[in-house]
């Protein structure tokens, strides 16, 4: 039985700008073209959200010159509708059941595909040790020693209630072997905890990501789904710094960390 204490988080998805289309539409109506109107330059994510919002007013080639000032301008004033243009996605791994009943919590904005217990065979899964646990000096012996053995009762309940329908479970029944084996699992399932390890690939626009790490990644966070959220933020932060770089990181003297905007709920 493998323990995981750290999850994985994978940035695979990332905006792009068609500047042709971009220059045609410029052209069309008349305003100055690029690079004049659109002060973001080759940036995608902040010139997605630079044309989104100078569309509201046709300012193609006026006001604030400045992208940094112009994105700082838009996050004071809470204009954060704009930023709903702007999605990335990120495949994370080593997580529990228990972090992604958390996250689909986070419906608008989110776009959620997640490894299957019905499909998928867990007698060999993983689990995720709880962070309580996993920090030196946290956990005692004797909790230690309770979740393991809950976690060994668990795996080996799975497998053996796995083998016992599938001794019972009439084959007639299904048009396809896949169907009866599905059939097996999701009923076997029931048995696994929610620090089973599970992969979840998870796309959301910039406003939607940082409403997620404004709330996940305060300090009354669960402490799994805050490390999550802390992980999403660095590789943001370094993506889009314009974006995501108002958000202060604080370390707390457990040794976690916490994540606060300086814009918040925009």
């Amino acid at each position: 039985m493998k323990l995981l204490s750290k999850a994985k988080v994978y940035l695979v998805s990332r905006p792009s700008v068609d500047w042709e289309q971009v220059a045609a539409f410029l052209a069309d109506e008349g305003v100055p073209p690029v690079p004049e109107s659109i002060r973001a330059g080759s940036d995608s994510s902040n010139a997605i959200v630079e044309i989104s919002a100078r569309l509201c007013y046709m300012s193609y080639g006026r006001g604030r010159s400045d992208i940094a000032d112009f994105i700082h301008n838009l996050l004071d004033r809470k204009d954060g509708s704009v930023l709903e243009h702007v999605n990335y996605g990120f495949a994370l791994t080593g997580v529990s059941r228990s972090l992604t009943h958390e996250l689909v919590r986070h419906r608008a904005g989110f776009a959620f595909s997640q490894r299957s217990q019905r499909y998928v065979d867990e007698s060999e899964s993983s689990f995720v040790l709880p962070p309580a646990l996993a920090q030196e000096g946290a956990g005692s012996e004797q909790a230690s020693e309770i979740l393991q053995k809950a976690l060994e009762t668990a795996a080996d309940s799975y497998a053996k209630l796995v083998d016992a329908l599938g001794d019972v479970i009439p084959r007639d029944r299904f048009d396809s072997a896949t169907d009866r084996r599905k059939a097996i699992r999701q009923a076997a399932r029931s048995v696994l905890p929610n620090a089973t390890e599970t992969k979840i690939f998870v796309t959301a626009n910039v406003r939607a990501w940082r409403h997620f790490i404004e709330m996940r990644g305060a300090v009354y966070a669960d402490w799994e789904i805050r490390a999550v959220a802390l992980q999403i933020l660095d590789l943001l932060q370094e993506e889009a710094p314009l974006l995501f770089g108002d958000f202060e990181v604080a370390e707390l003297p457990d040794g976690t960390r916490t994540a606060t905007p300086e814009f918040s709920k925009v």
